[in-house]
């Protein structure tokens, strides 16, 4: 067996105070804890992080570049409707973090942290799914009367923000989002 690495390390931590966040919330999560869930002293954990504001941004990143990654890949599925190529790219946008957020009772006080501890990642990661969907629209071509692809994403994006936002169950969330992504891929279809 390789030994392990410093980046097998942090993705270690960073999976271990993913499930001390969903345990206790962010505000009540401490440094003391995650080293605990990581196996680590709180001195160990130092050498890795800063503070726990730094295990929760690289957390949140990890989170948005395998969300991006996993939307790339629903998009350009084969053989899939546009509808069902929205609706995987939607659901892949959320990731594991939208499931463990309605999991837990401290989902609203996590997704509220992201929002007032990393709205910079937030904001790069809108921007890049915006990306990511503009492209695919480009390829297969956007009629005319729906205006140009980065317009659509944009709509859709924040549509997606707006649904997380207010809905009060994943089931609730899915529905939605289904909901979405057969509007759109009707009108793209036309």
């Amino acid at each position: 067996m390789p030994p392990e690495t410093d980046i097998d390390r942090r993705d270690a931590i960073l999976d271990a105070a993913f499930g001390v966040f969903a345990s206790y919330g962010y505000r009540r999560t401490t440094m003391e804890d995650i080293a605990r869930a990581a196996g680590l002293s709180r001195s160990a954990l130092y050498l890795h992080f800063r503070n726990k504001e730094d295990i929760f941004r690289s957390l949140t990143h990890r989170h948005f570049d395998t969300s991006m990654a996993g939307m790339e890949a629903a998009l350009h599925g084969a053989g899939q409707t546009a509808e069902a190529a929205l609706f995987a790219a939607f659901v892949a946008k959320d990731g594991a973090l939208i499931e463990m957020i309605f999991a837990t009772p401290h989902g609203a006080e996590l997704l509220d942290a992201g929002m007032s501890a990393v709205p910079d990642l937030v904001k790069t990661a809108s921007a890049r799914a915006t990306e990511v969907l503009c492209h695919w629209l480009e390829a297969r071509g956007v009629p005319a009367e729906l205006g140009p692809a980065r317009g659509l994403a944009e709509v859709m994006v924040a549509a997606l923000m707006g649904l997380k936002s207010t809905a009060r169950s994943l089931d609730e969330l899915r529905s939605a989002q289904r909901q979405l992504a057969g509007v759109m891929g009707r009108a793209l279809a036309h």
